[in-house]
Order: structure tokens, then C-alpha cells, then sequence
């Protein structure tokens, strides 16, 4: 690690840019590297996120799974090596082939790890018990992970109210861009869509079919994308949240109950 000789200088960041290719050729080393020490544990290796897809960009981190025998524990890993931010995430076999079929309610930002990858390493075709678990995933109702998504838009108009009530326009302003970014999860079940990079989360965003009426701009308002008053930015969360409730309410589910559910 870079040392700072004085207090009086800022350190510098230690980011370098990194080319594709340079992230691919580290990949290898790092899947050859993990067999060599975890032996016949290793069950596959792949790069996942947005070098998978050849999104990556030159400060892009380099992100890895390695899934392994339930017999083996390993922490997970994320430092600089060189200038490039790598993580090497390790997944127990059983708990990996759940998740990769499990919906969930984030969803949207998990679904991808499991569908696009630039494979390093297989064992015996391990990978097809994966693509099986997606096919499950894709089967799925997502109607109790929208139900949990919309509780969530709630809770963070809740939020927003109280930030009002105490005057806090720092808080208020915070919790509006939570608020933007859990009904954007809405939107992105509504129409099972998932977000290939966080870099085009906001892209892929607009670009659902299904929608809330006015959609972008109290996304705008809400998220701080564009200047408003304080009045203008709680009224935008407020019709944002009817908006997105109106959108959600015609498949039949509601979030109130009368009875006390336990």
C-alpha cells in the first residue's frame, strides 16, 4: 500500500486505468491461482459485471466469482492490485444455485451475475446446474417481491415526511433519492427487467415499457437530477408515490391489511 509522507499532502488514489484485455489476462491468472490452491473444491470460475459484457470502462473494477464444494468456507475478497479494483466473491455451491433461482426483491441489481459471464474455469459441466436454476428463476412469480418493492417506496415516502416535519433539508433530499431508486426497483419488476451494469441503471430505467404517468421527470425531481424547491420536491414524491401504487395496483395485491398478520 502507498505510504503518505506527510500529513500535509492528500493521498493519491492508487487507480490506474486498465484496458479489457489487461482485466481478461488478470482474470486467468487469478482462476488459475484459485485451482491451484482450493484444488478439486474450485467447482467454476467466472468474471461477471460489466467486463463480462465488455462494458467495463478504464477505472471499471474487475469482479469474479468462484463457487465451491459446501464443504469449503472462503471469505470474500476486494482490494486495488495494481491500480484496479478487484473482487473475488466466493459462493457455497447449494447457496449459490438457491440464489441464482430465488427472485428476491433486488432482483433487478442480482439477476445479471447469474446470466452473464466469461467462464475461467468449469468442472465437469458444473455450469448447467446454474443455467437450470435461472430457468427457474425465469419461471417465477414475482408477485410478493413487487409487494415487498412497493412496502419499500412507502416506507421511504414515510421517510420523507418526517425529514419534512423536522426541517431537514439535508435528510429530506437523501431520503427523496432512496425514494427515486426503490421505485425504480418497482418499475424494474414490473416489467423483469434487470440492470446489466449500474453505470446504465438509469438508462435501462427509462427504457421500460410499463411505467408510472410522468415518470422521468419525478424521477428528476426526486432523485436531484434537476434543481427544485422543497415544496416541489415533496410534491414530487408524493405523486411519484401515486403514480407508481396506480401503476401496480391493477395486478390485484394490496399493501394494507386490517387484520394484524403474524
Amino acid at each position: 500500500m502507498r505510504k503518505i509522507e506527510s500529513a500535509g499532502l492528500k493521498p493519491e488514489a492508487p487507480l490506474r486505468k486498465v484496458s479489457h484485455e489487461k482485466r481478461l489476462e488478470l482474470a486467468r491468472r487469478i482462476a488459475s491461482r484459485l485451482v491451484d490452491t482450493y484444488k478439486d473444491a474450485v467447482l467454476a470460475v467466472c468474471i461477471y459485471a460489466s467486463t463480462a459484457k465488455n462494458l467495463d470502462r478504464p477505472y471499471s473494477d474487475l469482479e469474479i466469482f468462484c463457487v465451491v464444494t459446501d464443504s469449503l468456507e472462503v471469505k470474500n475478497k476486494r482490494y486495488v492490485y495494481d491500480g484496479l479494483m478487484l473482487e473475488i466473491d466466493y459462493f457455497q455451491e447449494s447457496n449459490f444455485l438457491k440464489e441464482a433461482a430465488r427472485v428476491g426483491w433486488d432482483w433487478p441489481l442480482g439477476a445479471d451475475q447469474f446470466r452473464n459471464r466469461i467462464v475461467l474455469f468449469e468442472r465437469h459441466n458444473w455450469l448447467k446446474k446454474l443455467e437450470e436454476a435461472v430457468a427457474q428463476n425465469d419461471r417465477a412469480d414475482f408477485t410478493e417481491e413487487l409487494r415487498w418493492a412497493v412496502l419499500t417506496v412507502t416506507e421511504s415516502l414515510a421517510a420523507v415526511r418526517n425529514a419534512r416535519i423536522k426541517g431537514d433539508l439535508r435528510d429530506l433530499r437523501t431520503r427523496a433519492f432512496y425514494m427515486a431508486w426503490d421505485a425504480a426497483r418497482v418499475v424494474f419488476l414490473c416489467n423483469r427487467k434487470y440492470v446489466l451494469t449500474t453505470s446504465w441503471f438509469w438508462k435501462q430505467l427509462f427504457e421500460c415499457q410499463e411505467q408510472p404517468k410522468d415518470f422521468r421527470n419525478l424521477i428528476d425531481i426526486v432523485a436531484g437530477f434537476t434543481e427544485s424547491t422543497q415544496t416541489e420536491l415533496v410534491d414530487a414524491t408524493e405523486k411519484l408515490w401515486l403514480e407508481t401504487i396506480t401503476m401496480v395496483r391493477a395486478r390485484g395485491f394490496s399493501i394494507e391489511s386490517m387484520d394484524i398478520i403474524v
